[in-house]
């Protein structure tokens, strides 16, 4: 692949090549190309060919761990991609704290990660950079259809054109039927030295004597209205599990986030309850889409307090208390919830809730 055409580019500190190979090709698994450097922090000759891709490239991905925080030279590539506005996609690969003029951006967290190509993060980063290069890609070939059509109607002018000369039309005269000796005329095939045309004869729909019963009828509507046709049953807003009201009040999607308010109420005594963004693999919130992909729940917030991790909230008894569960880098084409699972767990027992599910959410703005 030429470099100076790739759309994504891939920046690291040579001590993480290992990791950024690992990274190459599961984007790769995912069919997308990357361009990534080599000996970064070497050679006039990488630099200069580093800053013309970076130049042509669309999209950035800059691979942060202890080495390459400490990398001048790739934190101002990574500036340099910034204000030129890239797409600048941040990955931790190891836990340390992001340069202070990139932590607007929402990171990708790869710490621990093994090279699976199935796993979340990877999924979700892939599924961003395909959501922004279709995009991109899209405008690209709307410009160049244009001009092909563009082409096409300057060609066919130039045509009519060229028909439309002296020469041409004299050409064209000399091979008409027109021209033919006076004394021949054709003749109009009469309709009896045709060949037997083809008649067509009306079908006549069958009748089915004994049909077989509907198992699901359809209702028919007279005039008087007696009948009804049947509705799908609205989806489910309301879940009790251990004493714990679970009340759906909305799912609202904002550019490429979604916020689901949820009202819990305790309906017996006084107790604590644990509510779980993202944890463990049995204490995550999380949503799967018509498709069947999962998004894990960002944060969560309760009274106004956000958390990416738990908290634990003392609920009163018959007391109303509203739950945020906040998802990022959600797909512009996600327009519908298949399941929201909230993850939960009463702190008397070391066994998460059970089945807080809702259905068939359609997201509003």
């Amino acid at each position: 692949m030429n470099p100076r055409n790739s759309e994504v580019c891939l920046l690291y500190s040579e001590s993480d090549k290992a990791i950024a190979n690992l990274l190459e090709d599961a984007l790769n698994y995912y069919s997308i190309d990357i361009w990534k450097t080599q000996n970064i922090s070497i050679g006039s000759k990488i630099i200069s060919e580093t800053v013309q891709v970076l130049d042509k490239a669309k999209f950035v991905i800059v691979l942060w761990s202890n080495n390459s925080i400490k990398s001048a030279l790739l934190k101002d590539l990574a500036s340099e991609a910034k204000r030129n506005k890239k797409v600048l996609i941040p990955v931790l690969i190891q836990g340390v704290r992001i340069p202070g003029e990139f932590l607007d951006i929402q990171p990708a967290n790869l710490v621990g990660w093994d090279g699976d190509h199935e796993n979340e993060q990877i999924v979700k980063l892939w599924r961003l950079i395909q959501d922004k290069v279709l995009k991109y890609r899209s405008k690209k070939v709307g410009f160049n259809q244009f001009i092909t059509i563009f082409s096409l109607v300057l060609t066919g002018i130039g045509v009519i054109l060229t028909i439309t000369t002296p020469e041409v039309r004299g050409f064209l005269k000399l091979q008409c039927p027109e021209n033919l000796s006076s004394g021949t005329t054709p003749q109009i095939p009469s309709e009896t030295s045709l060949p037997n045309p083809i008649q067509t004869i009306p079908t006549p729909q069958s009748t089915i004597e004994n049909p077989l019963p509907n198992s699901t009828p359809t209702p028919i509507l007279n005039d008087q209205g007696d009948s009804t046709p049947q509705k799908e049953k609205p989806p489910q807003k309301t879940v009790e599990v251990e004493g714990f009201i679970f009340k759906l009040q909305s799912c609202k999607k904002s550019n490429q986030n979604v916020k689901c308010d949820v009202l819990i109420t305790n309906t017996l005594k006084d107790r604590e309850l644990r509510l779980y963004a993202n944890y463990t693999t049995d204490y995550r919130s999380k949503f799967l889409d018509m498709e069947g992909l999962t998004y894990i729940a960002e944060s969560i917030e309760i009274d106004a307090v956000k958390v990416p991790y738990y908290t634990s909230t003392q609920f009163i008894q018959n007391a109303n208390v509203k739950l945020s569960v906040n998802f990022v880098e959600i797909p512009s084409q996600i327009n519908q919830i298949q399941v929201l699972n909230i993850a939960a767990n009463a702190l008397t027992s070391s066994k998460p809730l059970k089945g807080i599910q809702f259905r068939n959410i359609i997201l509003s703005k």
